[in-house]
């Protein structure tokens, strides 16, 4: 089996809502997707989500965007493509971290493809391809954005009507108001709802964040997020609080792994496929992690169909990932299993629901990533 050409689509989902976090300036819900043909008559999937007003601490990594996923693979990483076997990923992984530097959005996207065809050319699912399922499902932690009080506590107690057992919840531009509602959730929600607060590195001062933690242990926190920008500041933060603190922004690579681990600067590490720059290297960021006795997560820009089916993949099968994952429910229009858990688009480019019960996503069994792409919704979503 040989790639034969390589198609970037951008489109875009409808949003149920709209959705923000600290340091992001635009919508979510844009993604490119990756069409890799084969002579086989195969078609292998991925997706980029990049973002272009989010990233790395101090602006080490990230800034992609739609046009340039678009035109790295187009220009550079497509022409590399055609005509190799796709079932190399390893190969072509390595091969493409030696074309261009960075660009772990447009990158990752081209890997999932790669692993999408691979399943589907041995007739199995990824997840089997990584080794097969540590667990039943993969609890899903459903992203409380950035919003007034009343709002976000609805947004919460109605994702909990729906079997959600965990939230993340978006802060950091006002810590007053992140200890109110937190404490207002926990008063209200059911007692084992796991909260987390996700700062997105939003406390300029390292005090501001202690006082937080101490304020937020007493409600009953169960995470914080990255709450300051960089390793240092994040280190001294996870020495000096009882508040388990989880690396975003300060981990992206297996490098950012060891010396987040040397510097013990985190209790737990979030990790994205995409940040990574693909599976492989995502498992191992989450292997580092392992070593150093550091639960994870699955953490994204609230993908589509296409890269859930990957984060779920990847979710269930990697032995380190025990932390409630932060990605979507996907389903089509009028087919979501939920009113406002993991409900974020209206609609998306799967024909099918994914499967889900008791606040966890469940397995998808078909070969690749398991998923049908509804090429009607590509052509009507696309920008």
């Amino acid at each position: 089996m040989k790639i034969t050409s390589v198609d970037a689509v951008p489109f875009a989902l409808p949003l149920r809502r709209s959705f923000s976090w600290n340091g992001l300036d635009q919508e979510l819900g844009e993604f490119v997707l990756i069409r890799l043909n084969t002579d086989a008559g195969l078609v292998g999937y991925g997706e980029a989500t990049p973002l272009a007003t989010w990233g790395g601490e101090h602006g080490r990594h990230g800034g992609e965007t739609l046009d340039t996923v678009v035109s790295m693979v187009d220009r550079v990483l497509g022409a590399y493509l055609r005509g190799r076997d796709p079932t190399a990923v390893s190969a072509i992984v390595e091969a493409m971290d030696g074309l261009v530097v960075g660009h772990t959005y447009a990158k990752a996207a081209i890997e999932m493809a790669l692993h999408d065809l691979w399943g589907k050319s041995l007739g199995v699912p990824v997840y089997r391809l990584l080794g097969g399922a540590t667990r039943p499902g993969v609890v899903v932690a459903h992203m409380v954005g950035l919003m007034g009080m009343a709002e976000a506590v609805e947004e919460a107690e109605m994702a909990a009507a729906d079997g959600i057992r965990a939230l993340q919840i978006k802060g950091g531009q006002d810590p007053e108001r992140d200890v109110a509602l937190v404490r207002e959730l926990r008063r209200r929600l059911p007692a084992e709802m796991r909260l987390r607060l996700d700062v997105n590195q939003g406390y300029k001062q390292v005090k501001t964040a202690f006082r937080v933690a101490e304020e937020l242990e007493a409600s009953g926190i169960d995470y914080i997020e990255q709450p300051v920008a960089g390793l240092r500041d994040l280190m001294r933060v996870t020495a000096a609080t009882k508040a388990r603190i989880i690396a975003d922004e300060s981990c992206w690579s297996p490098r950012d792994a060891l010396d987040l681990v040397e510097a013990r600067g985190a209790d737990a590490v979030s990790v994205y496929l995409a940040k990574a720059g693909g599976i492989q290297r995502a498992r191992e960021v989450a292997a580092i992690a392992e070593a150093a006795g550091l639960p994870c997560d699955v953490n994204g820009s609230i993908e589509s169909a296409v890269g859930n089916a990957a984060n779920l993949a990847f979710a269930l099968a990697t032995r380190a990932v025990s932390l409630p994952a932060v990605i979507p429910i996907s389903a089509p229009a009028g087919r979501h299993p939920c009113r406002i858990g993991g409900h974020y688009f209206e609609d998306d480019i799967a024909t099918e629901p994914f499967g889900y019960a008791e606040g966890a996503l469940l397995p998808l069994e078909k070969p690749g990533l398991g998923i049908e792409v509804d090429e009607g919704k590509v052509r009507k979503y696309a920008l």
